[in-house]
């Protein structure tokens, strides 16, 4: 993508497809402390540049899970003195793209990325540690008010959104008072404070005394809303769970259950009244593409249903356009994508699916007969 993005843009757009997220990687912006590389920055404005002359809206987010591994040595998020360092690059990085493009994303899924690096212990820095989760609970819900206040100075026209994902816990055995408290708690946690957060701008942690977080409220101009799969929990572990006897399973052995993103994106809309949402992430993992067309189309269906019942849902963005390199799966069966991508010779090639939501796009409506 960062060679061939003029390419990309040119396939998306014949489709229909009029928006595209994409990340910036703090990396190549600033690889040495208080070192910017222009030419990065430059390749980034030309980036956004072809989106538009595409007439594709880029929506550039600035924190994607990775970061410098000089941020890594100096200790990363853990360390309050380290914070200014992620808010000058993200100052610099609005700045230089002011004019190529006016929809920012602070950062990507940031409770996922607490749960999974500080709680859990999956990804790095693969600290499994309740205190430490907690303090960087604080810590990403800050650094998204001063990075939305910081956006917002530089333009006030900026859209500045968050993205987060809906888990949707549900607890394995819930006549299980244990089971059930459990999830209750991690729920009030994950869900509580990030959305109790940007709505009254105090959050309260499990265990601690409610406290107030400068700039929160109110720091965002839409909900950013990634779903795949409902959550459960229990004594066997964390599994996904369907309403379906006999439901279909993707690549990365989670069930399907479209009816979670409908009640999630209704959560949400009743947490943040008159904040607008948009769907900045759904799609299956599959080398099936009837698989992924009856998903695309059973979660498209989902979203009508919130929509109808009062979700105010402006937005849909399916992920990805492209075949990626999925983390730890690597170039896999794990393939989200639109289109098609050979690692080797690069080539790109739309997807059936990729011609069914493009003939949905020209309809402008869902035709049940098109789903096989």
């Amino acid at each position: 993508f960062w060679e061939r993005a003029e390419e990309d843009f040119r396939l998306v757009a014949s489709l229909g497809i009029r928006h595209y997220r994409l990340s910036v990687e703090w990396s190549r912006i600033e690889p040495e402390r208080g070192c910017f590389d222009e030419n990065a920055l430059d390749r980034y404005r030309a980036i956004c540049d072809a989106a538009r002359e595409a007439g594709v809206e880029p929506w550039v987010n600035l924190f994607h899970f990775t970061h410098p591994s000089w941020f890594a040595k100096r200790g990363g998020f853990l360390k309050p003195a380290n914070h200014d360092d992620f808010l000058r690059y993200a100052e610099r990085v609005g700045r230089a793209l002011h004019g190529h493009a006016r929809q920012f994303h602070s950062q990507n899924e940031s409770m996922v990325y607490v749960l999974i690096g500080y709680l859990v212990g999956e990804n790095p820095p693969f600290v499994s540690d309740r205190a430490r989760a907690f303090e960087m609970t604080r810590t990403v819900l800050s650094l998204h008010a001063r990075t939305y206040a910081i956006l917002k100075e530089i333009d006030s026209r900026h859209r500045v959104t968050t993205i987060e994902v809906y888990l949707n816990f549900l607890a394995e055995d819930p006549d299980a008072e244990e089971n059930q408290s459990s999830v209750q708690e991690l729920d009030r946690w994950y869900h509580g404070c990030l959305l109790d957060g940007l709505a009254t701008g105090r959050i309260e942690l499990p265990e601690c005394e409610s406290e107030e977080i400068p700039g929160l409220q109110g720091a965002l101009d839409a909900y950013g809303f990634n779903y795949y799969s409902t959550t459960l929990l229990g004594k066997s572990g964390i599994g996904s769970y369907s309403d379906l006897d006999d439901p279909p399973i993707d690549t990365m052995g989670r069930a399907v259950h479209p009816r979670g993103l409908e009640e999630g994106l209704l959560r949400v809309s009743r947490a943040l009244p008159g904040v607008p949402i948009l769907v900045t992430e759904n799609g299956c993992p599959t080398t099936d593409e009837d698989f992924r067309i009856r998903y695309l189309a059973a979660h498209l269906a989902a979203l009508d249903r919130a929509r109808r019942a009062g979700a105010d849902v402006g937005g849909y963005f399916h992920w990805t356009a492209v075949d990626n390199y999925e983390w730890d799966h690597g170039f896999s069966d794990a393939r989200f994508g639109l289109i098609g991508f050979d690692p080797e010779s690069l080539e790109r090639r739309p997807k059936r699916s990729a011609q069914w939501l493009a003939d949905l796009i020209e309809r402008g409506s869902l035709d049940p007969a098109s789903i096989p």
